[in-house]
């Protein structure tokens, strides 16, 4: 009886300790859907690694964290485009409106292709039908102060996939906060990305005819409607840290000539492992920036650069950002934007 309850604990201790190492070594990559949400936006913050939480304080940050637009005192108008590889192409553009109390901000981004020739079984050279793929977003975010150094933000996303007569959509939510301490002008930056629902393909081929009794013969075919399995969205936690090195205000070392930020971010997916992104930027008369970054744990990317250039015309203010991205064995990506203050 001994031996056999000995047998018995050893067998559940193996069981368990299996489970266990089988977790860890089981990851979720590729169990999301809409993986063009993970595309980062704008050429300044993609220079600098993506590391953007904490700072977050242009038009592009409204993709890192909602409430750096909080610090947007006059209207701005940014777009951007995105050489991305397998013939894509990535655009995106945002509206900022402030008020006395609270920004408002419009703002959508868009992957898609060329148009692509509709090969079948039948007609493998091509049926003279083309097709395109595309994906989209539209969203809507409010940001505020909460205090003289607390900010909070939340955007409302419209999300949808398309591809010939197949479609998904759903709505997501974006929330986050910038705290600025006052250690030296650190930030703390926290923002949970895409909190929302699934999406399910829907559209005319999945509509089939079918036999409902095969095993009866004589049956007229009716009408019936394929069904797809549904995917979450790319849930993230990001959590990031930044600090001007050098420049005026509360920077470690004060200079009007030179600033130069540093920015650290983790991320926490819900497809994926952990992440950590590091950028820099230098600023010279902050009109001249280079900018540079690496991201840790990525399948493709590691090392990112880029240069950018702000000037003013009368009261308007505008920027010109480039960002270049290692992707390994894909193509490298250029990102390219344009910053108006009105």
């Amino acid at each position: 009886m001994v031996n056999i309850l000995t047998y018995r604990i050893k067998t559940v201790a193996v069981l368990i300790m299996v489970c266990i190492s089988l977790g860890y070594c089981f990851t979720k990559v590729g169990t999301t859907a809409a993986p063009f949400l993970k595309i980062e936006y704008g050429a300044r913050p993609v220079a600098m690694g993506g590391a953007f939480v904490a700072l977050a304080n242009d038009p592009s940050g409204i993709y890192y964290n909602p409430a750096g637009i909080a610090e947007i005192r006059t209207a701005h108008f940014m777009g951007g485009y995105t050489v991305w590889f397998a013939d894509l192409t990535y655009n995106y553009a945002t509206f900022i409106l402030p008020t006395q109390r609270v920004n408002f901000a419009l703002w959508g981004s868009f992957l898609y292709s060329d148009a692509i020739e509709v090969t079948t079984v039948e007609d493998p050279e091509g049926t003279g039908q083309e097709f395109s793929y595309v994906d989209g977003l539209l969203g809507i975010t409010v940001s505020a102060f909460l205090s003289d150094r607390l900010s909070i933000g939340i955007s409302g996303k419209y999300i949808q996939q398309k591809l010939f007569n197949e479609s998904a959509s759903t709505f997501a939510l974006d929330v986050g906060s910038i705290l600025r301490t006052p250690l030296k002008g650190a930030r703390l930056g926290m923002c949970l990305a895409n909190y929302g629902g699934r999406m399910q393909l829907f559209g005319n081929d999945l509509i089939v005819q079918t036999d409902p009794w095969p095993e009866y013969t004589g049956n007229p075919e009716v009408e019936a409607r394929l069904t797809t399995e549904s995917f979450p969205l790319p849930l993230a936690f990001k959590l990031g840290v930044a600090l001007d090195l050098f420049g005026p205000g509360e920077a470690l070392a004060s200079s009007d000539i030179h600033r130069v930020t540093l920015a650290v971010d983790g991320i926490h997916p819900n497809d994926g492992e952990e992440k950590l992104q590091v950028g820099l930027e230098y600023g010279l008369y902050n009109t001249l920036f280079l900018r540079g970054g690496y991201k840790f744990n990525y399948d493709t990317q590691e090392y990112t650069a880029g240069t950018g250039m702000r000037f003013s015309i009368g009261q308007r203010t505008f920027a010109f950002d480039y960002a270049y991205v290692d992707m390994d064995v894909l193509e490298a990506t250029h990102r390219f934007s344009l910053l108006i203050g009105f």
